[in-house]
């Protein structure tokens, strides 16, 4: 009996052999994804307009996957600003003044804010905190310090250099919105002065012209005007301007005093 079941298999038809099954997708995480990876992606995005999807699509993953990583939009908002604060280092160039190192991180932070116009929002919705600020507030007041500033007196200037700096993005970003939507600031100011009386506004209609000139970096002069206060407390003067603000603090010539044959010659025009 074995050997009559040995024969008969043994003259059975041959069964293929099963094809080898396909590799399934990678269950997790993949080797190539982190939190940094993420983070960076969503920056090049942009932050403004960046959605999860979005994330997946570029980085060739499932939404899923990209959950696993960051939880909600708030938390990657909040990791890609202690990012853009990590690499918004102190100015590592020697400032020969104070001044001249707090205006120059001022125009940093305000560049952070204009590339990234969505980490303002999120600031004033309180949804990022000091953690990603404070290891620059530490490089600050240590910078400062070496001017002779308290911990104190440098928390003071960081803070009013943050309002300030905060405001001003606030504006200018509000600014770029109204001319991407097609009603451009000017337009409507001049728009608004025609419809109301002619009477109305007396004070706007005649500093209109100045008012007219707006300059993004107009936040500049403000700051530099504390910056001589907090200087003059200390007994010292400020430098002459240089780089962006300078351009605020172009003055004219004064007339040169006309001398006696000029004088003379004068009289005699105006006699005749």
């Amino acid at each position: 009996m074995p050997v009559r079941a040995t024969n008969l298999l043994l003259k059975s038809p041959a069964v293929p052999a099963k094809a080898a099954p396909a590799p399934q997708a990678r269950v997790g995480r993949p080797p190539s994804l982190s939190t940094q990876t993420i983070i960076a992606t969503a920056l090049e995005i942009g932050l403004d307009k960046v959605s999860f999807k979005q994330l997946a699509a570029r980085l060739g993953v499932n939404v899923a996957t990209v959950y696993r990583y960051v939880r909600n939009r708030n938390e990657l908002l909040r990791l890609a600003a202690f990012q853009l604060t990590l690499s918004r280092r102190l100015p590592e160039q020697e400032h020969a003044h104070w001044s001249q190192l707090a205006l120059r991180y001022a125009e940093e932070m305000f560049e952070s804010f204009m590339h990234e116009p969505e980490l303002v929002s999120e600031f004033l919705k309180g949804s990022i905190g000091p953690q990603v600020e404070i290891d620059v507030l530490d490089q600050f007041l240590g910078a400062m310090s070496r001017y002779g500033f308290s911990p104190e007196e440098g928390l003071l200037l960081h803070r009013a250099i943050g309002t300030m700096t905060i405001g001003a993005a606030t504006g200018v970003i509000a600014l770029r919105a109204r001319q991407a939507a097609g009603t451009p600031w000017h337009v409507e100011i001049r728009r608004t002065l025609i419809e109301r009386a002619d009477s109305d506004l007396p004070h706007v209609r005649l500093a209109m012209s100045e008012y007219l000139k707006f300059d993004e970096w107009h936040w500049l002069v403000p700051l530099h005007q504390m910056l001589a206060g907090i200087a003059a407390e200390r007994g010292e003067e400020l430098p002459t301007p240089q780089g962006r603000l300078a351009r605020f603090f172009v003055t004219t010539p004064k007339p040169q005093d006309k001398q006696p044959e000029q004088v003379a010659q004068s009289a005699t025009d105006a006699a005749s």
